[in-house]
């Protein structure tokens, strides 16, 4: 009799502590509002410079966040430059520019990513991975934001469990396909 409850109680908390491994640090979710457009076209630039993805100062120490950001940024480049052709990347826009010059700055301001170790050895548990983001696009020459939509995608957990971290990781290109087809439709 003493084993069965042992058991029943061994159950229970492996019960509980199953479901609450499944909660997620929440990412705040901005109102699903599609994004504002610009308040200039963007293809009225002569000359675009595109600024790396950088983290908020409390996401950047996770190296899995770190990683997570690189992928976006080679997602992004490769995406601006098709959408701009001569399109400059630099570290950071500087100085005053002497033609009309578009900065594209973006920032992910929180993010929870599942790398594929945490996927393989604790599955769903891990939670779901989250990105919220902000694109600003200024004028260099006059320094007013000409628009600075936020983005938010997600990837269950679940379906990261399932695909081994690959709804993880498809989270990442679609941010980068939402930003791209934000600015090609306000291009």
């Amino acid at each position: 009799m003493r084993r069965m409850s042992l058991a029943v109680a061994t159950c229970l908390v492996g019960g509980i502590v199953f479901l609450v491994g499944c909660t997620t640090t929440e990412v705040n979710k901005q109102a699903a509002v599609p994004p504002q457009p610009c308040n200039e076209r963007l293809g009225t630039f002569k000359t675009v410079e595109y600024e790396h993805v950088s983290l908020t100062s409390g996401y950047a120490a996770s190296g899995v966040n770190q990683k997570a950001a690189k992928k976006i940024d080679e997602l992004l480049r490769a995406n601006m430059g098709n959408v701009f052709p001569g399109m400059t990347v630099v570290a950071q826009a500087a100085g005053t520019a002497t033609d009309k010059t578009l900065v594209i700055r973006p920032i992910i301001k929180e993010i929870k990513f599942i790398g594929g170790a945490a996927r393989f050895w604790v599955g769903a548990m891990a939670g779901s991975s989250r990105v919220l983001m902000q694109v600003d696009f200024v004028d260099k020459g006059t320094g007013k934001t000409v628009g600075n939509p936020q983005f938010y995608c997600t990837a269950n957990a679940w379906a990261g469990a399932q695909s081994m971290g690959g709804a993880d990781n498809m989270m990442l290109s679609q941010i980068a396909q939402d930003i791209t087809i934000y600015t090609v439709s306000n291009r």
